[in-house]
């Protein structure tokens, strides 16, 4: 028979004793140091996990930018003449973005401007081109095109076309090209007065010095006419201008939809109706090389930067490629990583200095850069030289 008083005795003396002061201490000290393990780990897991969503982000801004930048620029020029211009409403003159008294002279298919905005050392690019959407398209024909008209008929099977021109739309403008005006590619463009209707499209007579020039005797009698496409695209780093979301700790790369209409409004841009496309996007620099002038785009030394073609030093049958650098950044520093990249400056001849080049900041970049063929200029230059 058991002894039950022995039995109650040595469960009391279990019970009584419990753990001494050293094995909590330790005990304590052991759930401590894993708890800080734990929680390091978990911190520079989430630290990591942040930087790579970051670098992911700043990539994908970055592939955005050149996706869209490529495209327009390939394009550039498309139902231009072969002089690389449209002739009539609107065009390049006085200063960049400001186009006061520009009426008279051309418009151009592409212009690349130093330091826009003014002060701040990046390149802004501009771009002009038919709408290349067939949908868009429609031939005026079928009656006496001459130099003053002021209604734009389409020929009954492309009549529908005409609804399309509304300046209360946005469609303020109808762009006209003819593949053999005088021999050559010939372009117009014309300001929409009121909405279009029934295949026809009334228009603003053009009178400007550079229109009179290329129709001195009478328009193509057929014209593909459609929408003009006239974009720009700028890096936005300032936030004191009220316009745009763009800062020094954030700069924004924007994308104009319709320069004309930023310059009917405002006669400039930034303009509030512009799109920001990509952000983190904080240095544009664009280079061309003239293959057209003999030079091999192969070296180094054949790419300059701007592009002008006012002055009628450069041509656009001359031109060959753009270049584009692109500089992305994450957008916040890397929190356990202060030096981790140095501002960038794809192009250290444009005149402007980086008060902080080649000190880390905590932010990762990346230059992204890409070249062009404007192959739209290059068949310019086949005409020009065609000795027609």
């Amino acid at each position: 028979m058991l002894n039950t008083h022995k039995l109650r005795s040595a469960s009391s003396t279990l019970i009584q004793r419990g753990f001494t002061l050293i094995e909590l201490i330790i005990a304590i000290a052991l759930s401590t140091l894993v708890g800080v393990l734990v929680y390091t780990v978990f911190i520079n897991q989430t630290a990591a996990y942040r930087a790579q969503a970051d670098m992911g982000t700043m990539q994908q801004n970055l592939r955005v930018a050149m996706e869209m930048l490529s495209r327009d620029v390939s394009m550039a020029g498309w139902g231009t003449s072969w002089g690389g211009a449209t002739w009539g409403a609107y065009g390049h003159g006085g200063t960049f973005a400001s186009y006061v008294g520009a009426d008279s002279q051309p418009l151009y298919a592409m212009w690349i401007e130093q330091d826009f905005p003014s002060g701040s050392g990046h390149d802004a690019i501009e771009i002009v081109m038919q709408n290349p959407n067939r949908a868009t398209w429609g031939w005026a024909m079928g009656q006496a095109l001459d130099c003053s008209l002021t209604d734009l008929v389409f020929h009954q099977d492309w009549a529908a076309a005409a609804a399309q021109y509304d300046p209360s739309l946005g469609t303020s403008s109808v762009m006209c090209f003819q593949p053999h005006h005088k021999g050559k590619p010939g372009s117009f463009m014309w300001e929409v007065q009121s909405a279009g209707a029934a295949g026809q499209v009334p228009v603003n007579g053009n009178a400007q010095s550079d229109y009179a020039t290329e129709c001195a005797e009478t328009l193509p009698q057929r014209m593909i006419c459609a929408p003009p496409r006239w974009v720009a695209y700028y890096i936005d780093d300032d936030n004191t201008d009220g316009i745009g979301i763009g800062s020094a700790s954030q700069p924004v790369l924007y994308f104009v939809p319709d320069v004309a209409f930023a310059m009917s409004t405002t006669g400039q841009y930034p303009h509030p109706n512009d799109i920001p496309i990509a952000l983190g996007v904080e240095d544009l620099q664009a280079e061309v090389c003239l293959g057209g002038t003999g030079i091999d785009c192969n070296l180094a030394t054949s790419w300059s930067a701007g592009f002008d073609m006012r002055a009628g030093v450069v041509n656009w049958n001359d031109l060959t490629a753009v270049r584009l650098h692109v500089v992305a950044r994450t957008l916040r520093p890397d929190q356990t990583r202060t030096n981790v990249s140095a501002v960038l400056d794809p192009d250290p001849d444009d005149g402007f200095s980086i008060a902080n080049l080649g000190v880390a900041d905590g932010y990762h970049r990346r230059l992204g850069t890409t070249e062009v063929q404007i192959r739209n200029a290059v068949g310019a230059w086949q005409i020009a030289n065609a000795g027609w």
